[in-house]
Parts: structure tokens; C-alpha cells; sequence
């Protein structure tokens, strides 16, 4: 009897070992047939194509349109921001050609430009006819006072 439940115990044993070692083997096959197909699908979007292999490949044709999204986005952000600098740039010049404008031709300011170069013409104005309306001085001969028209409109 003892040598039956040592005999009992054996087979056991041997048993667990056997099926520990189908079980591995299975998972062994199983983990090649895997790793089989992640290297087939690899290989088949980066392997050219086409009959002669002189077709891009379908992972080169991906990052192709990858790229070509990516630089046309890069492209216009940067042509707005140029346009942006184009337009504080001519903002600038013309809030620097206004008053000239006006120093020039008051008329012609008052109707074309901005409110900085209405307040320049205006005042450029003011001071063209300031002769023409002067008040008279003190003297009492008639004459007129060329003083400041900014001083006179304060």
C-alpha cells in the first residue's frame, strides 16, 4: 500500500510536470504565431509597393499626408501673423502720415484720415485762419495777434 500511494504520488507528479509543459508549449506556439503576424503587418506598411517595389510604402504615404497637413497649418499661421505685423505696420505709418497730411493740406486731411489726422488738420486749420480772426491787441492799431491758436482753444 505504501508503494501504491508512492506510486499514486509519482504519477501525480509527473502528471502536473507533463501538463505544465504542454501548457508552455502551447503558449510558446501561440506567442510565435504572435509575434508572426506583428512582424508580417509591420513589414507590409513599410515594404515599398507596387509589382516592381517602386511604389512608396503605405506608412510613407501616411506620414507624406501627416506632413502636408501640418506644414499647410504651419503656413497659414505664419502668413497671419505676417499679414498681422503688415497691418500694425501700416497702422503706424499712417498714424504717422496723417498729421504730416494735415500740416500739408488741412482740407483734404479733414475729409480722408483718422481721428488723429482730423485733430492735426483741424488744428493745422485753426491756424491758417487765426490771422484771418484774430482778436486785436492791446495797442488799438488794428493790429492782430498771431498767438497760439492751441492757446486760444484751451
Amino acid at each position: 500500500m505504501i508503494i501504491a500511494a508512492i506510486l499514486l504520488g509519482v504519477c501525480q507528479l509527473v502528471t502536473s510536470i507533463g501538463l505544465a509543459l504542454l501548457f508552455r508549449q502551447f503558449f510558446n506556439a501561440k506567442q510565435a504565431e504572435i509575434e508572426q503576424k506583428a512582424e508580417a503587418t509591420i513589414r507590409s506598411w513599410i515594404e515599398l509597393q507596387g509589382e516592381n517595389h517602386d511604389q512608396p510604402s503605405k506608412m510613407a504615404l501616411i506620414l507624406d499626408s501627416a506632413g502636408a497637413v501640418v506644414g499647410s497649418a504651419a503656413a497659414r499661421s505664419l502668413m497671419a501673423s505676417l499679414k498681422q505685423t503688415s497691418s500694425s505696420t501700416a497702422q503706424v505709418a499712417n498714424g504717422i502720415a496723417e498729421p504730416m497730411l494735415a500740416q500739408q493740406n488741412p482740407l483734404f486731411a479733414l475729409l480722408t484720415t483718422g481721428k488723429r489726422g482730423k485733430g492735426a488738420a483741424v488744428l493745422r486749420l485753426a491756424e491758417m485762419l487765426g490771422g484771418v480772426f484774430g482778436k486785436p491787441t492791446d495797442s488799438g492799431n488794428g493790429a492782430v495777434s498771431h498767438g497760439s491758436v492751441r492757446d486760444r482753444l484751451r
